[in-house]
């Protein structure tokens, strides 16, 4: 850690000591500025004094911080501290659209939600708890505009001949979209949105069938390019091109899979025995590589989350609420390179998570029926609104304060024009969140 000393100023951006006469304009004046910390106070994953005083002046006044950026600070204390402003204003998010789906039946509730813009329109799926799928296209000059209603939802297909059907997973990449059902009967629905013309029920949706002894009850699929991974019943399933499935084969794992992740050839499943299993997809074994020495699989703590972060780093998020970051180099280590606390849950297996395109900040839901965001960056507890700063509401839906009426079950993090924004889906109900936004 750099040290105070006498007559010299530490530079952050080239790791060096130099004379305090050679220093930039305004570095004293910046040095004795108790509205920013020093650089020693960075490096600690929990707030100092300094840094919440920091973080009070940047909520009181972000242009006259980033004008204050431009003009004295360095590189990578403007990136620091730029991160900072932009989680402090997600906290204080309130500025919220809902709309609610048309479901076939009343008993159902939103299992799993996904928004892509293509081709110029604005495309959104929807998955219920009775097997039904529903989709949204809209013109994207409407949805810049705020349109936002629920008439425009249509009842697609069911997705199982069972009576009782979840659609448990639907993932777009690029110009596809794949919705995966839970249960005996595994039937994939694929839409190539490059092929509808006008509207998806006048269209041809393919259903793909996959043979129950292969795969049934997929609990998650993670789709990259035309590779198609399934967590199923006790294994997973890797179909190397879903629009001819020229191979479809079973990767055993010997326990459920909750969670997949996958980068180039590389396959992660995340499992309900708390087992982590790495697959590489050109050699071929009888059973994948364990990671992380058994270090859930003590206490059966299941894998319900896995997110492959800056090429090193894997994100795993357990059944009993813990968020642990681990670098992938040193997998034989069981000690996390960073920790996320605060999270709520126990038992619930399908607990969201969305990490943004940056790869800074993590949303996830909890049992409790509510929205927490962390900084990836630092760790540790969720961030909160600061005490000192009034917000008002006049509909009760600040983003971090709120409680659902019911479980959050599928979340998206989608941006625009106008920023960031976070989707919700409770019960039959479907929120966005314009991130950094209020009311007021």
């Amino acid at each position: 850690m750099p040290r105070n000393l006498p007559g010299m100023y530490w530079d952050e951006e080239r790791k060096r000591y130099f004379p305090l006469s050679s220093a930039p304009p305004h570095y004293k004046e910046r040095a004795d500025c108790t509205r920013f910390p020093h650089p020693e106070a960075q490096q600690e994953v929990t707030y100092s004094e300094g840094e919440k005083n920091t973080t009070s002046c940047i909520r009181d006044a972000p242009h006259q911080i980033l004008a204050h950026l431009r003009s004295t600070f360095s590189t990578t204390q403007k990136d620091r501290l730029t991160h900072r402003l932009r989680c402090s204003q997600f906290t204080l998010t309130d500025k919220v659209e809902r709309s609610d789906i048309p479901f076939v039946s009343p008993r159902g509730h939103i299992t799993a939600f996904q928004t892509i813009c293509h081709s110029g329109r604005v495309w959104r799926f929807s998955g219920d708890s009775l097997g039904w799928f529903y989709s949204y296209v809209d013109n994207r000059k409407n949805e810049e505009a705020g349109i936002f209603t629920s008439h425009d939802w249509q009842t697609e297909s069911h997705l199982s001949s069972e009576a009782r059907a979840t659609v448990s997973s639907i993932c777009v990449d690029d110009s596809k979209c794949i919705a995966a059902s839970f249960g005996p009967d595994c039937r994939i629905l694929h839409l190539p949105l490059d092929s509808v013309a006008d509207d998806i029920h006048t269209s041809v949706i393919e259903i793909s069938r996959i043979d129950s002894r292969i795969a049934c009850d997929v609990w998650t699929a993670d789709l990259q390019g035309s590779r198609l991974i399934l967590g199923a019943n006790k294994q997973a399933v890797c179909i190397d091109d879903i629009s001819e499935r020229a191979a479809v084969y079973p990767l055993p794992t010997g326990s459920d899979v909750f969670a997949v992740a996958q980068q180039e050839q590389i396959i992660y499943t995340g499992l309900r025995n708390g087992s982590i299993l790495r697959f590489d997809n050109r050699l071929w074994k009888p059973r994948g590589d364990a990671l992380l020495d058994g270090l859930f699989t003590q206490s059966s703590n299941s894998v319900t989350n896995l997110r492959l972060l800056r090429d090193s780093q894997l994100l795993v998020v357990n059944i009993d609420g813990s968020i642990s970051i681990f670098d992938l180099r040193f997998l034989t280590s069981r000690t996390p390179f960073k920790i996320l606390t605060g999270n709520v849950n126990s038992y619930f297996i399908k607990m969201p998570i969305a990490v943004d395109s940056s790869e800074e900040v993590l949303f996830a839901a909890g049992q409790d029926s509510r929205i927490r965001l962390w900084s990836l960056r630092s760790g540790g507890p969720p961030l909160t609104p600061s005490s000192n700063v009034t917000i008002p509401k006049p509909y009760r839906r600040d983003l971090l304060e709120y409680q659902f009426e019911h479980p959050v079950r599928s979340m998206q993090l989608s941006e625009d024009e106008n920023g960031m924004n976070l989707w919700a889906a409770s019960g039959y109900d479907l929120f966005k969140y314009s991130l950094g936004q209020r009311i007021s």
